[in-house]
C-alpha cells in the first residue's frame, strides 16, 4: 500500500451533528497550545479518522493569524497521521476529531508539529487500550 499525505475532503469532519456529539460525550487531550476532542464513530464509514481544526476568535483577534494557525495545525496533522491511520485501520476503529488552538499568541510551525505528534501517539496508545 503505498502512503498518502493527502487530506480529502471526505476525511474533514464537517457534520454538525457529528461535531456537536463530539463536544457533549468526546474525550480530551490537551497538550499546551492544543487541544484534542475525540470521540469513536457511532456509525462504520471505511474512514478511519474525521478531523477538523478550529482557532477561537477570543484567543486571536485576526482572521488572517486565525487562518495561518488553521493551515499550521492541519499540515502538522496532515505530515503525521499515517502511524494513527494504519493503527485504527488494523483495530477497526473509527474516529471523529478536532483539534483546537488554546495558545493566545502564534506559535512557530514546528512547536505545533511537535504537540501534534505527542497528541497522536498518545491516541495510538489510548486506541490500543479502547481497540481491545
Amino acid at each position: 500500500m503505498e502512503r498518502s499525505n493527502k487530506l480529502s475532503k471526505n476525511e474533514k469532519l464537517k457534520s454538525k451533528k457529528a461535531i456537536d456529539l463530539l463536544f457533549s460525550k468526546g474525550k480530551t487531550i490537551h497538550i499546551f497550545p492544543i487541544r484534542a476532542i475525540y470521540k469513536q464513530k457511532e456509525l462504520a464509514t471505511q474512514i478511519p479518522i474525521n478531523m477538523s481544526v478550529a482557532v477561537p476568535k477570543k484567543n486571536i483577534k485576526l482572521a488572517v493569524n486565525r487562518n495561518l494557525l488553521k493551515r499550521r495545525m492541519r499540515e502538522a496533522y496532515r505530515l503525521n497521521n499515517h502511524e494513527l491511520k494504519t493503527h485504527l485501520q488494523k483495530t477497526e476503529v473509527e474516529l471523529n476529531m478536532m483539534f483546537i488552538y488554546t495558545a493566545k499568541q502564534i506559535l512557530p510551525y514546528k512547536e505545533i508539529e511537535e504537540k501534534i505528534k505527542v497528541i497522536l501517539t498518545r491516541l495510538i496508545e489510548l486506541s490500543e487500550v479502547v481497540g481491545e
